[in-house]
């Protein structure tokens, strides 16, 4: 949950790995003759990537997804939007920091329903169209296990939560991004019925210029609830959704244009974006030559997918809808598919549908995420179903050099609120990572499933 790091933390509480040929230099800026040197900069990353309290100091150009960056004295080369930093310490001589034009930040969210609980608390409770996006930051404030079926573990945990300030943040984050995305799990209608219980989900249309007034760019329509109102609800989505200028993908009138991906340029990088479905027993869903539907996740489709957009951009985005509901641990299949996309060219993976933050994986250097939660959406009896991520992903150009996942917590049904790491927030990426694949997680184990703490 570390964010920043003071010069002075650095040199006397860190040990810092450092690559051989820089150990001198980073000896006299840190006044620290003790460095842990290694035999190159890839091998820093290496240690520090696979062991969990670890600090490196590697030159900017050589940052992957690996590791995460931190500030120094509250300062980062590698924040996008921002100015170059003036006083940042870390400067060897002239070397040249990154370019600030070339950074980009993208944010991937969760399942977003502009039905049940959010319009209750917009209307019912008076919280305003604003309220959903007003969130700032939250700490969890008791907390407690009890048996459930809708858990891997056999144990959800009732908790309690209050607000810590910051009122606006999470609609500022959100617009801020370069790129903004989440999955939009209902159709979205101008004579939506309003339904206060059950999984058929009707958005109500006054609740679009929300997604438009967070920044939203772009919603994948590829799961098992956008054709609740049926065709015509599909058409009338997709109609909504073009006139209030957010892209779409992973749905349409036949099986072409569900498979069309969604095209952002963002300052002469151009994303593009596919969207895929696949929850257990709504193949039905799925459209054909001539059939309206979700784009079907198949690998054989996908992997064509991603070969013909490969050579249309610069970074190319998969997000499936997949798998089992209320589990951490990715699945095999959703692993095995994960990996074709990128093998087949894809740059990274975002899925969704579980409605638990699941776990990640770096695969040949690309990021995966394999489930972000629940974004604007009311399940509220749980911390497990309450708290998602945002998956982060910051480009330099076409590379990507850095993936995290931001944890949050949905209060009133409505809201998410960043977790402050001493209170939620680190126990929610200890969760995920517990969940994750691969050498960079393995020595990280999660809070005990029946535990209260």
């Amino acid at each position: 949950a570390l964010e920043n790091v003071s010069v002075r933390e650095l040199a006397r509480n860190h040990d810092p790995a450092v690559p051989r040929g820089l150990r001198d230099p980073l000896s006299e800026l840190l006044d620290d003759r003790d460095l842990d040197s290694f035999d190159s900069a890839e091998a820093v990353l290496n240690h520090v990537s696979r062991t969990p309290g670890a600090l490196g100091l590697v030159p900017w150009d050589v940052v992957t997804p690996q590791v995460k960056t931190l500030k120094v004295n509250g300062e980062s080369p590698l924040n996008p939007g921002s100015e170059p930093p003036k006083d940042y310490p870390l400067v060897l001589g002239d070397a040249p920091g990154p370019d600030p034009e070339k950074l980009r930040r993208l944010v991937l969210a969760g399942d977003i329903v502009l039905d049940r609980g959010l319009p209750y608390a917009v209307y019912q409770m008076g919280g305003g169209e604003s309220f959903p996006l007003d969130g700032g930051y939250a700490a969890v404030t008791r907390r407690g296990a009890l048996p459930s079926p809708y858990s891997e573990f056999g144990v959800i945990h009732h908790f309690g939560a209050e607000r810590r300030g910051g009122s606006g943040d999470v609609r500022e984050y959100l617009k801020s991004a370069d790129l903004t995305l989440a999955n939009l799990e209902n159709p979205v209608l101008e004579n939506a019925v309003w339904h206060p219980e059950g999984t058929t989900f009707n958005g109500d249309l006054r609740l679009l210029p929300l997604l438009e007034s967070t920044g939203i760019d772009g919603v994948t329509l590829a799961n098992n609830h956008v054709l609740d109102a049926g065709v015509p609800g599909l058409s009338e989505t997709m109609a909504h959704l073009k006139q209030a200028g957010i892209s779409h993908a992973g749905a349409g009138l036949d099986l072409a244009s569900a498979r069309e991906p969604m095209i952002f340029d963002l300052g002469g990088t151009k994303v593009g974006v596919l969207s895929y479905q696949n929850v257990p027993s709504y193949e039905w869903a799925w459209a054909t030559e001539d059939i309206p539907g979700t784009a079907p996740l198949l690998a054989d489709i996908v992997r064509e997918d991603v070969r013909r957009l490969k050579s249309r951009v610069d970074v190319v985005a998969v997000m499936p809808h997949w798998g089992e509901e209320y589990t951490a641990t990715p699945e095999p299949g959703q692993v095995d598919l994960a990996h074709e996309a990128i093998d087949a060219g894809a740059d990274f993976v975002v899925g969704g549908h579980a409605h638990w933050a699941k776990g990640m994986e770096t695969y040949r250097g690309s990021p995966i995420f394999y489930g972000t939660g629940n974004f604007l959406f009311d399940q509220a009896w749980s911390e497990e179903t309450s708290t998602g991520i945002f998956a982060e992903i910051t480009l330099y150009e076409n590379r990507i050099i850095q993936s995290r996942p931001v944890p949050f917590i949905v209060l009133d049904h409505a809201q998410p609120n960043f977790l402050v790491p001493e209170a939620g927030g680190g126990r929610a990426l200890s969760t995920v990572f517990s969940a994750s694949l691969g050498p960079e997680f393995e020595s990280y184990e999660g809070p005990t499933p029946g535990g209260s703490e």
